[in-house]
């Protein structure tokens, strides 16, 4: 008999034990890190040297990729870009509206950091990049400045549907200056971007 209350007590102190380990891992930031952002908003870039702007709505998509350095704070590569078809030009006091055959592009490659809130699962993150500038027609190329420097901020929230991945709804602004040997070239960039967002952690 007091063999058998041994056992069943094993039991019984031996199970939490057992949900802690097989739980430690969920609705956590830690460990590898991947967030896919897709979302709307709008392209603006203003030449420094000119009366110049170039301006409309965007589509963007972003991708960060890295890992936690502690639970909540993490590290990441940061893959970035925005497009506007059919931008206003604005020259001077003239407006000129857009062709839907052209495009102003914003592109950036950077390293970020991102924070999370818990447990409301909010977080904020900001990155630096390196950011360029195009211009394309029926899909091509047609222009392109030098890279220049990107500074990037947003914050979000996102809800757990999985042990590991979260969905949510959040916001990016990014300001940039683009610089060139010429400096007929310089352009001061700005996009905002409204997005969804699914996140591996």
């Amino acid at each position: 008999m007091m063999r058998n209350i041994w056992i069943f007590a094993a039991v019984l102190l031996t199970a939490p034990l057992a949900n802690a380990q097989r739980d430690e891992g969920r609705h956590t930031h830690d460990g590898f890190f991947l967030r896919l952002q897709l979302g709307g908003g709008y392209n603006h870039a203003d030449a420094v040297s000119a009366d110049l702007k170039l301006k409309g709505g965007a589509a963007g998509f972003n991708a960060e990729i890295g890992g936690a350095l502690t639970r909540n704070f993490i590290l990441y590569g940061k893959l970035w870009g925005a497009a506007a078809p059919g931008p206003d030009i604005e020259a001077g006091e003239g407006l000129i509206r857009g062709d839907d055959d052209v495009s102003l592009n914003f592109s950036a490659i950077g390293l970020g950091a991102s924070y999370y809130i818990m447990p409301s699962n909010f977080y904020v993150s900001g990155a630096l990049s390196f950011t360029q500038l195009s211009i394309s027609v029926d899909g091509e190329r047609v222009g392109e400045t030098d890279p220049g420097g990107g500074l990037h901020l947003g914050l979000g929230k996102e809800w757990w549907v999985s042990d590991n991945w979260g969905l949510g709804l959040g916001a990016e602004v990014m300001f940039g200056r683009i610089r060139s040997d010429d400096s007929n070239d310089d352009w001061n960039i700005a996009n905002v971007l409204v997005v969804f967002s699914a996140t591996y952690n």
